[in-house]
């Protein structure tokens, strides 16, 4: 996936490639009606995240590309907690990353907003 994308990635973790691309795909439906330039950004056919890299993820990782405005934040959140097992990276364009999961969201439902909201001067999560 590219690093060198405006706003923000969202990216959806699955040992399942077709549902990680199930999960980006619902997603992406949900937020496409608030941000018009969210889009996916799915890794190479036949070269899943991590494939071959020794000690690399064995998971698949698929990506949606936006970018962050409180009510996408919001709609992300909903999303995640629904599922505690769904497992998402948030990656802001500084570079910063935070990996939370469906419970982690459930938990504290202000956690994307506030790693989103952050300028990137604070320390990061992840």
């Amino acid at each position: 996936m590219p690093d060198n994308h405006t706003g923000y990635l969202i990216s959806v973790v699955d040992e399942d490639p077709l549902r990680a691309r199930k999960n980006a795909r619902e997603l992406l439906a949900a937020l496409g009606e608030v941000d018009s330039t969210a889009r996916l950004d799915l890794p190479e056919p036949g070269s899943p995240v991590g494939a071959g890299d020794k000690g690399g993820p064995s998971a698949e990782t698929v990506g949606l590309l936006l970018s962050a405005g409180s009510f996408v934040v919001a709609l992300v959140q909903t999303w995640l907690a629904r599922v505690p097992q769904r497992t998402i990276v948030v990656k802001r364009p500084d570079g910063a990353t935070l990996h939370i999961t469906g419970k982690e969201a459930r938990e504290d439902d202000t956690l994307v907003e506030r790693f989103l909201a952050d300028d990137g001067t604070a320390t990061t999560a992840g």
